[in-house]
Formats: C-alpha cells, sequence, structure tokens
C-alpha cells in the first residue's frame, strides 16, 4: 500500500478535504476563494489529504492551484480532474501532486489499468472513483488500493447515499474506502462511521464562512 493510502487509515474517520471553487451543479460555491489559504485553514484543522480541482471549465480550478497548495502544506495532494492521458499525470507530477484521481467511468478498463500503472510508477498515489458495483469489481480486478465510491449521480447530479452501504462492503479492509459528495453537515459525516475509511467534503466546506469550526464540528461529530 502506497504512503497516500496508509495517511487515509485510521483508527477514525478520515478526511480528504476539497479545494473547490465551484461545480456544474452549483456554480460559484465561493467568491473569495483562494486555494492556498484555505489548503492552510484543512491542514491546520486535521484533514488527512487534500483534493485540488484543476478543471477550468467546469470547476474554476487550475494548476496554479494545484501547485500553490502542494508547496504550501506537508500533506498528500490530490489533482482531481478528468484524466485520460498520460500527459495530464505528468502534469500533476510537475505541479507538485502526490496523488491523482481516476474516474473508473470515463476510461475503459485497459486504459484504467495503464493510467494506473503509469501514476504508480511516478510515485503517484491514485484515488479511483467508481458508482455501482460493476465499477468497483474492475478497481479490484487491478489491483487498486484506494477506492472512492461516488454517491452522486454525474448524469443527473442527484445524491445517492445507499450507495456507501451497497458498494463499501465489496471493497476488503485491506483497502482503503472513501465517500464521495453529499456531505451536508455532522450528520452526514457520523453516518460513515464504521462504513468507509476517509470521506471527501469540497461543498460543504466551501459554504462555510468558517471553515476551520465547520472542520472542527464534523471531528467532534466523529468522536461521540
Amino acid at each position: 500500500m502506497y504512503p497516500f493510502a496508509e495517511r487515509l487509515k485510521s483508527d477514525r474517520l478520515t478526511i480528504i478535504a476539497e479545494c473547490k471553487k465551484g461545480s456544474p451543479s452549483a456554480g460559484v460555491l465561493r467568491a473569495d476563494y483562494n486555494a492556498k489559504s484555505i489548503a492552510k485553514v484543512y491542514s491546520d484543522s486535521g484533514a488527512s489529504a487534500i483534493s485540488v480541482l484543476t478543471d477550468r471549465d467546469y470547476f474554476f480550478g487550475s494548476l496554479s492551484d494545484l501547485s500553490e497548495v502542494a508547496t504550501s502544506v506537508a500533506l498528500p495532494v490530490i489533482r482531481k480532474d478528468f484524466i485520460i492521458d498520460e500527459s495530464q499525470i505528468e502534469e500533476a507530477y510537475a505541479y507538485g501532486a502526490s496523488a491523482i484521481l481516476l474516474i473508473v467511468r470515463i476510461l475503459d478498463q485497459k486504459r484504467l489499468g495503464e493510467l494506473f500503472q503509469f501514476a504508480k510508477g511516478k510515485g503517484l498515489g491514485v484515488l479511483v472513483e467508481t458508482h455501482n458495483r460493476e465499477e468497483v469489481e474492475r478497481c479490484l480486478s487491478l489491483g487498486i488500493d484506494v477506492i472512492g465510491i461516488n454517491t452522486r449521480d454525474l448524469d443527473t447530479f442527484t445524491i445517492h447515499p445507499e450507495l456507501v452501504e451497497e458498494l463499501a462492503p465489496l471493497v476488503p479492509k485491506t483497502k482503503v474506502c472513501v465517500a464521495e459528495s453529499g456531505i451536508q453537515g455532522p450528520e452526514d459525516f457520523f453516518q460513515y462511521q464504521s462504513k468507509v475509511d476517509s470521506v471527501l467534503i469540497g461543498t460543504y466546506f466551501m459554504k462555510q464562512a468558517d471553515i476551520a469550526s465547520a472542520f472542527s464540528g464534523l471531528l467532534n461529530k466523529s468522536l461521540i
């Protein structure tokens, strides 16, 4: 298991905190968005890793955001984008990422395996996003260590929290299971205790006037 994966394993539910200026479903989430400043708050608040949106067209991100975050925190930093080519992995590495996101639904099995191995060869961790049983099984057949379950349907943007209940048991305990999307507060966060290893949270934090306080509220709930 790569250090990135190990960082997400703990005796408590860990958080991958996301720097995310906006999204296709919500538009701009934070007018005063500054990825570097937000990442420092995340780091000080107890994040286990930081995800940075670099897609410009749909999420208003940039590679500059990735570079600024990577040089300002001592945490694993994930490039989150629609990665379909090795050149994008080279970019991630050059701009300081320690991990990348791959999305199963946009890659055939051969390409998924090629990109996974290429990233590993660069020393990068890989979070692979799934949305159904078949996609989880595709990840397992390739020996992928960190498997994300995106509860958001990318076609309709609808959240299906029950997907975690359905798919998480398919992921062996020797791997890392990450819940993605749909966290609206402490109660949502708490429901994933004992079901997954980590939760990726972006929109919820971006909507908070005081991110540090919101972060503390989640961690305190997880300790109850």
